[in-house]
């Protein structure tokens, strides 16, 4: 059995300053890392497994983000968005 996909973190952003928009960061496991997939979305293990602190990759949901080997550097990105700052569930506001 392969190892789930998790969310990480929730949050919000707000579009035109006005309208709530939400933002998941999930979790996988860096087995599972993008860059071990080829062109064909077939996985090459060939391709190294990334080396992460917590054996990790986040990647922030439907942005076109990309992956990060953090959960901080996950929402420093999606913070610096020009949409950001983003307000995390887990934060107080």
């Amino acid at each position: 059995m392969s190892d789930p996909e998790l969310e990480a973190a929730k949050g919000y952003w707000l579009y035109d300053a006005s309208v709530r928009r939400e933002i998941v960061i999930t979790a996988r496991p860096a087995a599972r890392s993008q860059s071990r997939y080829d062109d064909n979305e077939q996985l090459d293990k060939a391709r190294p497994i990334p080396t992460t602190p917590d054996g990790r990759v986040y990647l922030v949901g439907a942005t076109g983000g990309g992956e990060y080997k953090t959960l901080a550097e996950a929402k420093a990105w999606a913070d610096a968005q020009p949409w950001g700052p983003v307000q995390w569930l887990d934060e107080p506001e």
